[in-house]
């Protein structure tokens, strides 16, 4: 893409050339007429162009200077007012897949221009209205069918991090960053290929290819300016949060990841404390409001994961009561906030992937959401949140500790019966809501439900959990004792399901109110099965204080002859 400097020596050119002369393969010029009633054609014929671009190697659309003049002065009329940040929405709102890029405005003495950065995407792309175009030297040409097929069989192999870099070579790379890397190695699965020269170990882990750095090893190793000229986006941004909207410190960490890391674990370490938790036997766990080891998880996740297709930087939020680590690009392959738990792994860019996994900062098995579940839930924080759409995923990482919880687990851990991560994750569901059954089971787990009522039952025969009603509506509670403990004692006192005396007398007294019920009200109104309810209600007939009319869903449940009598009374 081309870059200002370099743009502002082309527009010098305008004097003598037309713009359209000026134009490449990643380069295109566009009139921007201030017509209001010819907005909406304009937009439609931006978009075009942007598909256009991203569907090949992507490249910079200037707007506000037209085709054919022969001078500066006719050539560039400027754009006006356009609102920059709404046209980049329109543009997202109105390609398929939805592409994101970012602007630049430009002032020339003759006007405003707007450079509109057009990322290489994952093609084919096309326009929401199902026009696709590919550039072909200076043309945007119709997509065929076998320019689809091309597009298809070139994504299916895609990674970005394992493609050289044009102008990066193994001179300009940073030699303490190369040193860095080989400390790591050192402590990886890899060890053996850190007593390599330099070359032999950037040539086995893929960072250069004859002579050639590829994306991963500019990322990697690269110098700050190479860094910030070629991969602009690579940056990551530290905010200290205020409020939600305000925050009190910013740090742009411009550099490697590896030396981002570092410096991220000295932020965190300055502005996250510990605090301490006591036991049941009085031992003291010193617990902190996140460990380094789930923190950096979450941004390795973010850095090796990200779409370097995208504009758009890693960004870690500091709250009061939590971090929140958002990287560029939604999940792949199928993976949802709803399935992160157990889904396969599925890497956007499986070279820095695999150089991390070498360097021992990334597990094989891809078991880094178990691990970040696991160390929350163990120190007492609520389970990570994930949130994605088609651009972005958001990792939230609670950070405020329930003190009875974490001293359990470490209680139990000390004892040699440190409960397993499902385990974790329905104790912690069990004490969050009071009641669990197979369907919140299954959600929480991220499992079919008929295994969710397999660790409940596993829960229940341990002596955790206590069971109230049967089949399919079974619920489950805390223990009685875990819960006094876990819940504290107002809290399980008020979890006590009423005995079956109670629940006739609440069901009379709704019933003569309401003048009939269904067996879903009865259902919401005493926390029963199905079953259970019908037995209660067969009972409250057989003393004639209940009658059933109708049948299957219409059936409802009214007042019986000797609440009718009472009235008379």
């Amino acid at each position: 893409m081309a870059d200002i400097d370099r743009l502002r020596l082309l527009l010098r050119r305008l004097d003598g050339e037309p713009a359209d002369a000026l134009e490449s393969e990643e380069l295109e010029f566009k009139a921007w007429e201030p017509d209001p009633s010819s907005v909406k054609g304009r937009l439609r014929a931006l978009r075009e162009t942007v598909v256009c671009l991203a569907n090949r190697k992507g490249g910079s659309i200037v707007l506000g200077v037209a085709d054919r003049k022969r001078s500066r002065h006719e050539a560039i009329h400027g754009v006006g007012d356009l609102d920059a940040e709404r046209l980049r929405h329109e543009i997202y709102r109105g390609t398929e897949p939805s592409i994101l890029v970012d602007i630049v405005e430009l002032r020339e003495p003759e006007g405003r221009l707007v450079v509109v950065r057009v990322p290489r995407g994952l093609p084919p792309h096309t326009t929401t209205e199902g026009v696709g175009k590919v550039r072909v030297g200076k043309e945007c040409r119709p997509l065929t069918g076998s320019d689809l097929t091309r597009l298809l069989v070139e994504r299916r192999g895609t990674d970005l991090t394992a493609e050289v870099v044009d102008g990066a070579t193994a001179n300009e790379l940073d030699a303490s960053e190369i040193d860095r890397l080989r400390r790591h190695l050192e402590e990886g699965e890899k060890a053996d290929l850190a007593k390599q020269t330099d070359s032999e170990i950037l040539d086995a882990l893929g960072l250069v290819r004859d002579g050639d750095v590829t994306m991963a090893g500019l990322l990697l190793l690269g110098r700050e300016r190479d860094l910030g000229r070629l991969v602009p986006s690579h940056d990551v941004v530290f905010l200290v949060h205020r409020t939600a909207t305000a925050y009190d410190d910013r740090r742009d960490l411009r550099g490697p990841p590896l030396k981002v890391l570092a410096e991220l674990r000295e932020l965190l370490a300055r502005h996250l404390t510990v605090q301490p938790v006591l036991g049941e036997s009085f031992v003291e766990t010193t617990v902190p409001d996140l460990t380094w080891s789930a923190a950096r998880e979450a941004v390795l996740n973010a850095i090796v994961h990200r779409d370097y297709f995208q504009g758009g930087s890693v960004q870690i939020g500091l709250f009061r009561d939590r971090v929140e680590v958002s990287s560029p690009g939604g999940f792949l392959g199928g993976v949802t906030p709803a399935n992160v738990l157990r889904h396969p792994p599925v890497r956007r860019n499986p070279l820095l992937a695999e150089v991390f996994q070498a360097i021992g900062l990334v597990n094989r098995a891809g078991l880094g959401v178990d691990r970040l579940y696991e160390e929350l839930l163990r120190l007492g924080k609520a389970p990570p949140r994930y949130e994605a759409d088609v651009s972005s995923v958001r990792l939230t990482l609670p950070t405020r500790t329930n003190r009875r919880f974490a001293a359990f687990v470490a209680d139990e851990r000390r004892a040699g019966r440190g409960p397993d991560l499902d385990d974790l994750i329905l104790l912690r569901a069990a004490v969050d809501h009071g009641v669990l059954d197979r369907w919140s089971a299954a959600r929480a787990l991220q499992l079919p439900e008929e295994d969710a009522a397999s660790r409940l039952i596993g829960l229940r025969e341990a002596g955790i959990l206590r069971v109230e009603g049967r089949g399919r509506g079974t619920k489950y509670r805390l223990a009685r004792e875990l819960s006094d403990r876990l819940r504290g004692r107002s809290s399980t006192d008020h979890d006590l399901p009423l005995d079956e005396e109670r629940l006739r007398l609440r069901i009379e007294s709704v019933l003569a109110e309401r003048g009939e019920l269904s067996n879903a009200d009865l259902r919401r109104l005493t926390g029963e099965s199905r079953q259970g309810v019908i037995r209660i209600m067969n009972r409250l007939r057989e003393q004639g204080l209940a009658d059933l009319r109708g049948r299957g869903r219409a059936a409802r449940w009214v007042p019986g002859p000797k609440v009718a009598k009472r009235r008379r009374r």
